[in-house]
């Protein structure tokens, strides 16, 4: 077996429990019902943990023993700062049930089976969403050699080969692999799990305190669910959606970003709990704000270590605007020295908590550009005075369809007496949902993809599905005006919106399974553990081995040595174009180019003895891989060499060398 159940269960519970032992005490502070503080607590507690951790592993090993001492005093910490009676920022009237919780824990299995393996006749297939999964090698790298983690992608002499990417997820992962001795692989489909389930918890609150009906929860689970409307509209309309609309890589719900990109949604879950965090600090009175403000701060900087784009730039972008927009509260109060000395305990926790990633992740500005202006181009032609309008009235629609219109109407849609009790909440909330779709319409990020733009709106898109789910919950059915709309929207775009999204899902999850065929390449997938652990067997876990970086290269859906990424549990010293460029930052374009085309061009079968030669020394590869099915194999310099000697091979598969 590729992976193992019981390790990918015994990962999950592992981070469950991290979660909740630190986040139970911490929770007091945002609500009052027992309920809904099990929903808000396990996010709060792995928020604490993760940048804490990463900065406590600086000076520390990481070891099980270790783990669990640091886990029981950032407890024991947790639970001596909440003691005693805490004013919460919601007191929810309402909670959903155990069988809510039943039927959510079931759904969010969806995004783990679709990073599993697929087995169809003697072949092994793996969804799509395994190419962002290639960084199962971060979750290796950090569980054996420790923090801050070398490059498992890159490695170059005279380089300090440091990885340059926000790691803290894949820093809890890796714990959980220490204490259970799960693989990075079996870690990261556990906290993809784990990542969905606190996630669609945390929007659950949201929607349930907000609106203050326990019918909101279920509301949730089908939201969250929803997919674009533009394979409806294609399937209606034919081609004539494309021929206006420009060839722009389209925006993600949370079904498609839950599997690809758990540390990017656990992030923006973060970022509704720091802002949740930040409206107690200013509005209420009650005292306590300055443990709260130490909370915080590690959960400000572990949404960062998650994600620079969903935790950091759109929490940058909403709360300096919240806080401007408190500023008149906070001085007819006269609160304004305790708010200014929480908010300078908040910085200062930050900042020791997230410094050495912030360090890190800085060096990439001496080598590239990261993010640059636009406005996101909707229509076919250069003409940016019909794309501001558009990404409004069309992108968004289009892209959050359901979520987006149930956001407008529950915008006109408030009671009177709701907006006068949770004024400041929803200019939170309209701000955090604002703020990073105007960042995504004028800013991208040019490092490969547009990163920027897919996932600092994730926090926009969270909230949306709160509010959708509270709306639904208190309009739909009703006679009224407001009741009749939303009858009609849901009536309208929420099966359309659910179809797309399970073909995704099917498409990631059974599609193999179900369809096949059996393939050379997943002949060779299924077989290759065996390969990668004789690999180990000879190569210590801080040295780089050398492997074909298209070895496998079609059971992706872009060109990447997936096998190396999620078995070798060793580094790589030159993969694929896409993987350099995005985690060795440190090269330019030019740079990660020239490895890229160094390692095809040697395991083609072109490779020298000198370029053997320059393979080991300035790339440190150790070790050197050779499958049957690369050009390499066979070739005289091989034998004929005094680089790498054959220490072990299995006969037609692979041969290894050092």
């Amino acid at each position: 077996m590729l992976v193992q159940t019981s390790s990918i269960i015994s990962s999950a519970l592992v981070s469950s429990a991290i979660g909740y032992a630190i986040g139970w005490p911490v929770s007091k502070y945002f609500d009052s019902n027992i309920r809904m503080r099990l929903l808000l607590s396990p996010v709060i507690g792995l928020g604490i943990f993760g940048a804490a951790g990463v900065s406590i592993f600086h000076f520390l090993p990481i070891t099980a023993i270790n783990l669990i001492l640091v886990v029981l005093s950032l407890s024991a910490i947790a639970l001596w700062l909440s003691k005693g009676t805490i004013d919460p920022l919601l007191r929810s009237p309402a909670s959903p049930g155990f069988c809510w919780s039943t039927v959510a824990f079931l759904l969010c299995l969806l995004p783990t089976f679709e990073i599993i393996p697929q087995y169809y006749g003697g072949s092994v297939g793996v969804g799509h969403p395994i190419w962002d999964h290639a960084k199962i090698a971060i979750v290796n790298e950090i569980a054996q050699n420790g923090v801050p983690p070398a490059n498992p992608f890159h490695s170059e002499a005279g380089s300090p080969n440091t990885l340059i990417y926000y790691y803290a997820w894949h820093f809890i992962a890796a714990c959980s692999s220490v204490i259970t001795g799960a693989t990075g692989w079996e870690a990261d489909i556990a906290l993809t799990g784990i990542t969905a389930l606190f996630s669609t918890f945390v929007v659950t609150w949201l929607a349930v305190a907000r609106s203050r009906s326990a019918n909101a929860a279920w509301w949730v689970l089908p939201l969250l669910f929803v997919g674009s409307l533009k394979p409806i509209v294609r399937f209606v309309c034919g081609k004539w959606l494309d021929k206006w609309m420009a060839p722009q890589h389209g925006l993600q719900t949370w079904i498609i970003q839950a599997p690809w990109v758990p540390q990017h949604v656990f992030s923006g879950t973060l970022a509704l709990i720091a802002i949740m965090a930040y409206l107690r600090i200013l509005f209420s009175d009650a005292g306590r704000n300055m443990a709260l403000a130490m909370f915080m701060g590690a959960i400000l900087a572990s949404a960062y270590g998650s994600s620079m784009w969903a935790g950091g730039l759109s929490l940058l972008l909403i709360l300096p605007i919240v806080g401007v927009l408190s500023v008149s509260h906070v001085l007819r109060a006269k609160r304004l020295p305790e708010v200014f000395i929480s908010l300078s305990v908040t910085v200062a926790m930050t900042l020791l908590c997230a410094a050495v990633l912030i360090s890190e992740q800085s060096s990439i500005l001496h080598t590239r550009k990261v993010v640059d202006f636009w406005v996101f181009p909707i229509f076919v032609g250069d003409h940016w005075f019909l794309d501001v309008p558009g990404f409004w009235l069309v992108q968004i629609f289009l892209e959050f369809g359901i979520i987006y219109l149930s956001f407008i109407i529950w915008s006109f849609a408030r009671p009177s007496d709701d907006i006068n009790r949770y004024a400041h909440i929803d200019c939170a909330i309209f701000v955090s949902v604002l703020a990073p779709l105007f960042c995504t319409q004028l800013l991208h990020s040019t490092i490969m993809y547009n990163d920027l733009g897919w996932r600092v709106l994730i926090p926009s898109m969270l909230v949306m599905t709160a509010l959708a789910a509270g709306l639904f919950s208190t309009h739909i059915g009703k006679g009224t005006l407001v009741g009749r709309i939303t009858t009609i929207t849901a009536i309208m775009l929420l099966t359309p919106s659910i179809l797309t999204g399970a073909k995704s899902v099917y498409s990631n999850t059974s599609k193999f399974r179900v369809e096949g065929p059996e393939s050379e390449e997943g002949t060779a997938f299924k077989a290759s553990p065996e390969m990668w652990k004789a690999v180990r067997d000879v190569t210590p876990p801080d040295e780089a081995v050398a492997n074909n970086p298209l070895d496998l290269a079609s059971m992706t859906y872009a060109p990447g040595n997936i096998s190396w990424a999620i078995l070798s549990q060793r580094r790589h010293c030159g993969t694929t174009l896409d993987f350099l460029r995005a985690y060795a930052a440190q090269l330019t374009p030019k740079e990660a180019s020239d490895v890229y085309n160094f390692f095809v061009r040697a395991f083609a079968g072109l490779a020298t003895e000198d370029q053997l030669r320059v393979m080991k020394e300035k790339y440190l590869c150790r070790t050197l891989v050779v499958t049957s099915r690369d050009g390499l194999w066979g070739k005289p310099v091989l034998d004929n060499n005094s680089v790498y000697k054959l220490i072990s091979e299995k006969k037609g598969k692979w041969r290894i060398y050092r």
